[in-house]
């Protein structure tokens, strides 16, 4: 649950970083909205979304595990971690639900009761809803709530009711809604509310748009907005003017964008959601065996008298079946998974092959498994792939620290050649040669040297066949095998007391293993590595040869000749020690809880930053509009030449030094000498006089 929220925060940290770099500032609106609800259902969906790929292999060995019967009075007492974490986040997660959704549901009830307690009048496809309350005009569903008084008054403009009409015509109301519901299940995701922000403020974009179509103009309408905007309180999930946006709805109004834009800033969304869509959903890995039917079955006969259990099978009875249905008592397990008690009705004592049974004590019960017993049935093909191995066949698995897994043992280079030698002992090297067939399984990153090294050595133990799968045809991390063969080795360890701990060096090399190969998601969902003291050194043994046996001391090798004298045991090993995964999630979830810590309180500093800036913004906006209102500067004068060539065309007479003189004369005296004084008088009648002068003209009160 936990990956999965961070998916869903991250998914919508993408999304809304695309939008307000690419979109936000476009006039696309209706896109705009449609973008905004697919990418919160879309982050919602993709990291629950599930592939499915499907790869072709030859068929891997299956690793087994040896688990034998353990008295129930050899088994110590081992006391569990009770964990706090997790229901502690689940009642504070459950507290916030609780909290959001009975705001939300308040919210709703405050609407209805406006509805249902003020009078309302039917207009056009809307009704308006008449209130006493001196707020903002605002818009739920098709409920256009306005001040009662202004209404009456026809103070509230054309303009603003056109706003809100468009506000109830395009069902915003229903986007609003839908993001109220995400923030009540997403209160804790800091996302959340940039998508509500962004949502409600492409409504009042559509909603603008809407007006200026209708043929409203564009300088008397932002003056009205401006007017009707403020900051009181409205009502949460209505849509109402407001000014903490005006400047950026100003800006939007007046920009164009063409159709070749919006086109190619839509097509840019493709590319972005095949990226969440690959980075963010989970894939699943399925093998499918290629092999014909003949090879199968002939593998199958030749190799069958080889396989070798790895235990004595031991199988139950009717008694112990009716004991077991008691579900006081015991808690069952088949073929490897928890069942209900009652599930074994629906069997015969004959349909299982073995079983394990092991008394728990008290401190080491837990809190989905109390009983005293813990009881482990297998069916025979269950068994068979569990419990068996086969000689004839040789499966080496190298992981990438160049360590070795051979036959659910784990061995070092030196102990490889040693550890060869005790299987197929029955055979001869040419008949191993003929007979016995060699698997390398190669993991990520593992040492070319060391793959080199085993093909070297089983190149000289004998192998018909020696094939190596290399990482393209390797499963990521652990099959599922594997996981089934790693758990039932750690819960076995992780319910027993360190103090008194009886270890096998097989499991505890096997279970090394597995858990270096497995993914940080397998490791998150298996058994805790288990706490395991240092192992004792092993009782030095020679391999059993094929050739008749021989003391070391009377071995002897020519000069020239290979020596087949096996190399002496490695020293003991212990096992790495694995951080509790347990630990290493609370580490992640304190760390995850201070981040969120620190983007409340970034969160907190941008409101107040935002509160500083819209007062300024107020004040220029309103500077702004002061000097648009200002008067046009007076034209400038006309020449002295025009101005006489629209008198002479008014017919009228002109006069030089005192002299009456004609139209052409005047304005040859003008183009010669620009400066001529210039004396009209009663211009407004059919004959106005011109006087040319060449002293200063005094005008006499």
């Amino acid at each position: 649950m936990g990956l999965y929220l961070i998916k869903v925060t991250t998914c919508l940290a993408i999304f809304i970083v695309f939008y307000k770099l690419v979109l936000e500032n476009e006039s696309m609106h209706t896109f705009k909205r449609f973008y905004l609800i697919s990418s919160l259902i879309a982050a919602s969906l993709i990291p629950a979304i599930l592939f499915t790929e499907y790869i072709y292999i030859t068929p891997e060995p299956v690793l087994n595990i040896y688990v034998s019967e353990i008295n129930s009075d050899e088994i110590p007492a081992f006391s569990q971690k009770t964990d706090y974490l997790t229901p502690t986040l689940w009642t504070i997660y459950g507290l916030g639900v609780l909290i959001f959704g009975c705001k939300f549901c308040s919210n709703l009830f405050k609407i209805s009761i406006r509805i249902r307690r003020n009078p309302k009048i039917n207009y056009d496809r809307s009704i308006h809803v008449l209130l006493e309350e001196r707020l903002s005009p605002h818009t739920f569903f098709n409920f256009i709530f306005l001040n009662k008084r202004k209404f009456e008054a026809h103070e509230i403009p054309e303009e603003v009711l056109l706003h809100e009409q468009a506000h109830a015509v395009q069902k915003h109301s229903l986007d609003v809604l839908f993001i109220e519901l995400m923030q009540v299940i997403l209160w804790f995701n800091p996302f959340i509310y940039f998508f509500k922000m962004a949502i409600k403020l492409n409504h009042e974009f559509l909603a603008d748009q809407a007006v200026l179509q209708k043929g409203a103009e564009l300088s008397n309408y932002q003056k009205i907005l401006l007017a009707f905007s403020s900051n009181a309180t409205e009502t949460q999930l209505a849509n109402a003017i407001n000014y903490s946006s005006i400047k950026k709805r100003f800006t939007i109004m007046k920009k164009t964008t063409s159709k070749k834009a919006i086109w190619l800033r839509s097509l840019l969304v493709l590319p972005l959601l095949t990226l969440v869509l690959y980075g963010f959903s989970e894939t699943q890995i399925k093998q499918i065996n290629i092999t014909k039917d003949s090879v199968e079955i002939k593998s199958q006969e030749k190799n069958e008298s080889h396989k070798r259990h790895l235990i004595v099978p031991t199988a139950p009875t009717e008694k112990n079946l009716n004991e077991w249905k008691n579900g006081n008592k015991f808690s069952i397990w088949i073929n490897g998974a928890s069942v209900n008690n009652s599930q074994l009705e629906k069997y015969k004592a004959s349909d299982f092959y073995h079983y394990i049974s092991r008394f728990i004590y008290d401190n080491a019960r837990s809190k989905h498994y109390p009983q005293p017993y813990h009881v482990h049935v297998y069916t025979k093909s269950a068994f068979n792939e569990q419990f068996t191995t086969n000689d004839r066949e040789i499966n080496i698995l190298i992981n990438k620290d160049g360590q070795f897994l051979i036959q659910n043992e784990l061995v070092s280079a030196p102990d490889l050649k040693r550890h060869l030698y005790m299987l197929n002992t029955d055979l001869l090297k040419e008949e191993k040669s003929n007979q016995v067939s060699a698997l390398i399984h190669i993991s990520p990153n593992a040492p070319r040297q060391a793959v080199n090294n085993v093909a070297t050595i089983l190149e000289e133990y004998g192998c018909v066949t020696i094939d190596i799968v290399g990482e393209k045809e390797q499963q990521d991390g652990a099959t599922k095998t594997q996981l089934i063969a790693y758990n039932t080795i750690a819960r076995k360890y992780n319910e027993m007391n360190t103090s008194t701990m009886r270890i096998k060096k097989g499991e505890v090399d096997q279970m090394t293993y597995l858990y270096s190969i497995m993914t940080d998601k397998q490791k998150k969902s298996a058994e805790a590595f288990p706490e395991l003291p240092p192992l004792p050194e092993p009782p030095m043994s020679e391999p059993p040869m094929s050739e008749p046996q021989m003391q070391p001391s009377t071995l002897k090798v020519g000069k020239g000749e290979v020596s087949t004298i096996p190399l002496p045991p490695a020293p003991p090993r212990t096992p790495n020690d694995v951080v509790s995964e347990h630990e290493r999630l609370k580490k992640e979830e304190k760390k995850l809880n201070q981040q969120e810590k620190i983007l409340a309180e970034q969160e907190k500093t941008l409101v107040q930053q935002e509160k500083a800036l819209q007062k300024q913004e107020e004040k220029l906006l309103k500077s702004e509009i002061a000097l648009a209102n200002e008067p046009a500067p007076p034209a400038p004068p006309k020449s002295p030449l025009d101005h006489v060539l629209e008198m002479a065309k008014k017919d009228a007479n002109f006069y030089y030094e005192g002299k009456s003189i004609t139209s052409d004369e005047a304005i040859d005296l003008i183009k010669n000498n620009n400066n001529l004084n210039i004396d009209t008088r009663n211009t407004g009648s059919k004959n106005p006089t011109v006087k040319i002068t060449k002293e200063p003209i005094v005008i006499k009160n």
